[in-house]
């Protein structure tokens, strides 16, 4: 514990190795204004940005490619989304999303056919097609389907906002045994997803059969109170080894495939490092990666072995962990002799919220070289406030104070080839690194972070996006197609980007045929009709029966009966018993009954025969049952019991009924008696 210093200690503002840039060269970065060219980009191809802007930049687009956006509530209502993670894949990958006692899975491969969040998502589908119909409207008035929802009062805007919200249901969902989930991430391969809970322990779940193969404790008491939460995990580069850190200030290594020293599940000694030093809890936890040969400090002759070994082991690791205690502390965790040696602190002057690691960018090969091309750089958010590092010396390459009003919760890195048939023609606007911060001022703001812009010492602003709520997690997807926004009254927010065709697919797209060809004979053949005269034959699938429909089409009666009573739906278990007296099988239904079925039908009829939406049914399935089984009471307890339930039930209700049935003879004879008072009146008046 010698490492450990208290967050007192670790507050002092100390100077950097460069000067504090407090704003940008640009007068964009003191304003909401976006970048000319860049801002119009993330205008049409992202759809971030006010309703009217966007629709003025993709009225021309093709509706079959388009950028499209889902705004959902989560299962867990309106608790905040703790954490959002894409996993690698094509089309996004699956999203991933931590909020209260579960973490839900939407879209994926495995749910291409099923999934609502894809189907929404699809670009040119029938749901996005009457969504851009409705152009005068709000994109809150419209839901998943295209429709129009009703108007509400101002007053009432508040209360009503998950109503107007996108119907979407998870594919799958994650339990976390009761426990709210802080944070999920997907393994690199998207098959493991490792999730932190708040009782200190770390869940690792497969992604499509969704069991808990492994289970992590943080602390050695599993029962106890001194559990603290996880507020961050990551993977390391083997996929063997999961990182995290919590509430405790200890960051942990586990090894997930096994080898556990003491070979216990859960236990404390369990982990392979303990990282101490961090005097408040860790919120978050990320993995450098570098080639080791880049960064050696000494030049050493190679053999040929050694260099057909470079493909297996020329990467190294280093785990970084940024605290409240306004620290960010680099660890060695691969060393045999050093391993958890703490090799820098980073001071960042306010609590760390969030770090992002910035790989190297010397396959870019476009621009000036830079001196930061082979350096992989980190990230730190806290406050309002930015800070750049060189991880691998502890140096602070550059300090940015952004526009936010509120705390910065989350930052993603964005690498986007741009669209090679935009109108820019300045080289240096094109494929260049951007960072997306988002913060509980409700403000989503973008930068520019290439290396040219750090050595230069400026963030250049490039363009922003309000929303109505605080913004408390962020995730881009690997191949940067989708955007999720999650807030802190559970909503997350989906933008899906429209795909980049090339000068010469677009050329090719709008070619005519040539005349006396055959593509020339079938042009119009796929085209989509948009007269709304025209008459549209639409092929209605099949619809599948459900499973007391199939029981009832094969006469099985009491099957049917006992298979609705089990979904627990009054109206639908009244719908049946309809359907059963009309064919005249109710009294089938009722017969023939153990001790179990019997207790289903009566305690249904106990509790919604006093209903008067109900009673007209459930009166004639009381009657039918005394008939059946009144000979047999006496023979078992519970069925005695319910129908002494069901008599006093019966009892009270009329009783009540007699009662009403007297107050209402009162009523009208007051008021007749008030009539002929009144008519006596005048007529001694006209006399």
């Amino acid at each position: 514990m010698s490492s450990f210093k208290s967050s007192l200690t670790l507050q002092t503002q100390k100077p950097t190795t460069k000067s504090t840039v407090q704003s940008t060269t640009s007068a964009l970065s003191t304003s909401i204004e976006s970048h000319p060219q860049l801002g119009n980009w993330y205008l049409r191809n992202y759809g971030l940005g006010p309703r009217r802007l966007v629709r003025l930049y993709t009225r021309k687009t093709s509706p079959t490619n388009r950028y499209t956006k889902v705004s959902f509530l989560t299962q867990s209502l309106k608790n905040p989304i703790a954490n959002l993670s894409f996993s690698r894949g094509s089309g996004g990958g699956s999203l991933a999303v931590a909020s209260g006692p579960r973490v839900s899975l939407y879209g994926g491969n495995r749910t291409a056919g099923t999934s609502d969040f894809l189907r929404a998502l699809k670009a040119g589908s029938a749901a996005q097609s009457r969504r851009d119909g409705f152009e005068d409207d709000d994109e809150d008035s419209v839901d998943l389907f295209g429709g129009k929802k009703k108007a509400e009062d101002d007053d009432e805007n508040n209360a009503n906002k998950s109503a107007n919200l996108d119907n979407i249901d998870s594919d799958r969902n994650i339990s976390t045994g009761g426990l709210l989930a802080e944070c999920a991430v997907h393994r690199s391969d998207g098959r493991l997803i490792a999730v932190g809970t708040e009782g200190g322990q770390v869940k690792i779940c497969d992604a499509n059969s969704r069991m808990t193969l492994r289970t992590f404790n943080s602390s050695k008491t599993v029962g106890g109170g001194d559990r603290k939460t996880i507020r961050d995990v990551a993977w390391m580069r083997d996929g063997k080894h999961v990182v995290a850190g919590g509430d405790d200030g200890v960051v942990r290594v586990w090894n997930v495939s096994g080898g556990m020293k003491d070979g216990g599940v859960g236990d404390n000694s369990g982990a392979d490092f303990h990282l101490r030093g961090h005097g408040d809890k860790v919120t978050a936890v990320k993995i450098v990666s570098f080639k080791k040969d880049d960064h050696n400090i000494k030049s050493k002759k190679r053999s040929r072995e050694a260099i057909e070994q470079d493909t297996l082991s020329s990467w190294s690791q280093l785990v970084v962990s940024g605290s409240y205690d306004h620290t960010i502390r680099v660890w060695d965790v691969e060393s045999a002799d050093q391993g958890g040696q703490c090799l820098s602190v980073m001071n960042h002057g306010d609590p760390v919220q969030a770090l992002v690691v910035l790989p190297p960018t010397a396959s870019y090969g476009r621009g000036k070289a830079s001196k930061f091309d082979n350096l992989p750089l980190l990230v730190s958010a806290g406050g309002t406030t930015l800070k750049i590092w060189n991880p691998l010396n502890g140096s602070c390459l550059l300090t940015f104070r952004t526009m936010h009003a509120k705390t910065i919760t989350s930052i993603c890195l964005l690498d986007i080839p741009y669209d090679e048939a935009e109108d820019d023609d300045n080289e240096a606007n094109r494929k260049k690194r951007h960072i997306m911060t988002a913060s509980l001022d409700g403000l989503l703001r973008i930068h520019s972070i290439s290396n040219e812009d750090i050595a230069a010492g400026s963030l250049p602003f490039l363009h922003g996006m309000q929303f109505s709520d605080p913004l408390s997690a962020l995730a881009i997807s690997q191949d940067m197609s989708r955007v999720a926004i999650g807030t802190t009254t559970g909503i997350v927010t989906v933008h899906q980007r429209r795909a980049l065709l090339s000068k010469q697919q677009e050329v090719k797209e709008r070619k005519e045929p040539r005349h006396g060809t055959y593509s020339y004979f079938m042009r119009g053949a796929h085209e989509k009709a948009h007269d709304p005269d025209d008459y549209l034959l639409l092929h209605q699938k099949k619809q599948k029966l459900s499973e007391y429909d199939s029981l009832l089409r094969k006469f099985r009666y009491g099957d049917a009966l006992d298979k609705v009573l089990q979904q627990r739906q009054p109206q639908v278990v009244i719908a049946v018993i309809e359907e059963l007296g009309k064919r005249r099988g109710l009294t089938i239904a009722l017969s023939n009954r153990d001790e179990e079925s019997l207790e289903a039908i009566l305690s249904f009829t106990i509790r919604f025969i006093d209903d008067p939406k109900y009673s007209t049914y459930l009166i004639g399935v009381a009657h039918i049952l005394c008939d059946i089984y009144g000979s047999l009471i006496g023979q078992s307890s519970v069925v005695d019991e319910l129908f002494s339930k069901l008599r006093n039930k019966v009892t009270n209700e009329c009783s009540a009924q007699r009662m009403l049935l007297r107050m209402l003879g009162q009523i009208d004879f007051c008021m007749t008696t008030a009539e002929i008072e009144s008519a006596e009146e005048k007529t001694s008046r006209s006399v």
